[in-house]
């Protein structure tokens, strides 16, 4: 009961600390972001609302852009408040799954916003393809209905545009002049001199000489730049979780790629030069002290008068530990071993502690006297029944721990 009691004092959320607080700050800028930029587009002052249309057509361009580019921000924006209150909780939470809920919701939210900007892209895309055409129809424009009766009407129709198009960008027609004929209107006339690229002479009149459609165009295939900049920085600030974990990944392959054949492939090259060379090959041993258990008595009578010494006196004795006993000796000389040894060297094979397993490597245990002239120099004994820190051999980023094999653990029988 009591421990009960203090875990709901202490309640469902974390102490708090540096690096969840940094986390914390980093998903209320993205709650910011997106109510910032909802209320922006909502007041108007995020899209770019340039006009080059009247404002009472049903098939206006502009404004039908504008609709669609608010309803990506509502959607990108609706998703993303629910999600970083999500990460909040769970940021926060102690039994909290923050990494999971960190990468499932970034991938929900960058396949979202991928998809939504493929498919206003392709609305875009066919809405000029219709605005193109819709001003196509109306050639030739000479034939249209008196210009004075378009401008005398209080509603607004395409043909407008045209006249305005005119005035404002210097152009003539849709597609060139010609469209006028036989009859040029006011707007097209050029007021410059007769030898400016931009007019050209029709009959006794100086008309401008760039059509007006591909100016057009032109305009319509621009997007705003800061809407557009704002949304790309916005899907690369999505993706960086993602990134940041690919990158993770693609090390994490690079470096099983180098080791299991790069690697391997350097030292099996180093290995045949040696070879070539004269080098004998080596194989790892463990030299066991034999006939040792006097030795083993006197060194645990001394080593338990040491220790009650060191209680009374309230001094804290430091525990020495073997070098790692494993030594790699020529194939010569464990053969020499096997010969004149009584018992001879043991052999045993070696799995290695890897997470892609390769092929048992054979290791041997020697019994040997200390004194013993077939002792080679530097070898390390150990005692049978005193383990050592460590006790294994490396070759390339394959371990090989031999522990087990020269210190074996009794089995504790089973009793039923």
């Amino acid at each position: 009961m009591t421990a009960e009691t203090e875990e709901k004092k202490k309640g469902v959320f974390r102490e708090p600390d540096q690096c969840f607080g940094i986390a914390t700050s980093v998903v209320i800028l993205g709650l910011v972001w997106c109510l910032l930029l909802v209320i922006l587009t909502a007041t108007g002052h995020f899209l770019d609302s340039q006009n080059f249309e009247c404002l009472d057509n049903e098939e206006n361009f502009v404004a039908s852009r504008l609709t669609s580019e608010a309803r990506l921000v509502y959607i990108w924006s609706g998703l993303s408040l629910p999600f970083c209150i999500l990460l909040l909780v769970e940021i926060w939470r102690k039994k909290g799954f923050y990494f999971t809920a960190t990468m499932a919701t970034v991938t929900v939210l960058f396949v979202v916003m991928i998809s939504t900007l493929m498919v206003l892209k392709k609305e875009e895309a066919q809405e000029i393809k219709n605005l193109e055409g819709r001003y196509l129809r109306l050639i030739p424009l000479g034939n249209q209905s008196n210009p004075q009766t378009w401008l005398a009407d209080t509603s607004c129709h395409a043909l407008d545009n045209v006249y305005h198009w005119q005035a404002k960008f210097k152009c003539c027609g849709l597609q060139g002049y010609q469209d006028w004929k036989p009859s040029i209107p006011e707007s097209c006339l050029c007021d410059t001199e007769a030898n400016s690229t931009t007019c050209v002479a029709v009959g006794d009149s100086l008309v401008y000489e760039k059509p007006c459609l591909p100016i057009v165009l032109s305009i319509a295939k621009k997007r705003s730049s800061t809407f557009w900049i704002i949304m790309i920085f916005w899907i690369c600030c999505t993706a960086l979780p993602i990134a940041f974990l690919g990158m993770m990944v693609m090390g994490l392959f690079c470096y099983i790629f180098y080791e299991t054949c790069i690697s391997e492939c350097c030292y099996d090259i180093n290995d045949c030069i040696y070879k070539m060379r004269g080098g004998e090959e080596m194989v790892p041993v463990v030299f066991i002290r034999k006939n040792n258990n006097n030795d083993i008595e006197e060194e645990q009578g001394d080593k338990e008068e040491a220790e009650t010494r060191g209680t009374e006196e309230n001094v804290v004795l430091e525990i020495e530990y073997d070098d790692n006993p494993v030594r790699m000796i020529p194939v010569s000389q464990l053969r020499k071993l096997q010969e004149e040894l009584d018992p001879p060297p043991v052999q045993h094979q070696v799995q290695c502690l890897c997470i892609i397993a390769s092929k048992p490597k054979p290791f041997y245990t020697i019994l040997i006297d200390e004194d013993s002239p077939l002792l080679p120099e530097g070898a390390v004994l150990v005692d049978a029944n005193k383990p050592t820190r460590i006790c294994l051999w490396a070759v390339r980023h394959h371990v090989f721990d031999v522990e087990k094999f020269v210190w074996p653990k009794e089995e504790t029988p089973v009793i039923s």
